[in-house]
């Protein structure tokens, strides 16, 4: 089985590869692609747009069974709380989809006043390439929960039809999921 992934990020790759034991064994591969949006996606709508393209991008550059999108950005609860979330969708080469989202964190305020989550962390813990690795997520938790751990839950999330089509009756189709992004926030 071939999947390529939208990323070169190591962290990300390595959550693919882990997540995807479940549905056997696999050619992993990943691909520098853009997500479409934003440097710092805020909303959910925005989110699940980037890992879409994302998706859709790596498979049209290099074709595969599946393609996997991820995208980390920003939900706000209020203008005082803000939540990192990374979404994941998996799309197959029918152009059916599934998606996952991780376990979501309180971002400091301050994250704010910077291009995007990735360079605040730099500037805070003084690791150029922090997203590439443990992530913000593996910062604040002193490396309990790393960048992996949260990209492989969001993973495994986007499995569950796939590893349970027998409830599953009707995936979502590339087309319909634009739709739904675009018809309104969320």
């Amino acid at each position: 089985m071939k999947v390529v992934v939208g990323t070169t990020n190591r962290s990300k790759l390595l959550a693919v590869k882990k997540a995807w034991i479940l549905l056997g064994d696999a050619e992993i591969i990943g691909v520098g692609v853009d997500s479409g949006v934003s440097e710092q996606p805020i909303g959910l709508q925005e989110i699940l747009e980037g890992a879409l393209n994302r998706a859709v991008s790596a498979y049209e550059i290099m074709g595969g069974d599946y393609s996997v999108g991820i995208e980390a950005g920003y939900l706000y609860l209020d203008d005082k709380v803000l939540l990192d979330v990374q979404a994941v969708v998996v799309m197959d080469d029918k152009k059916k989809v599934t998606l996952g989202l991780s376990p979501s964190f309180q971002v400091p305020q301050k994250a704010l006043e910077y291009s995007s989550l990735g360079e605040y962390m730099s500037h805070i813990s003084g690791r150029k390439n922090i997203n590439r690795e443990i992530g913000a997520i593996g910062y604040f938790t002193k490396g309990t929960i790393t960048r992996t751990d949260l990209t492989y839950s969001a993973v495994v999330m986007a499995l569950v039809p796939r590893l349970n089509p027998e409830y599953y009756e009707e995936l979502l189709s590339v087309v319909e999921l634009r739709r739904i992004i675009a018809k309104k926030p969320i």
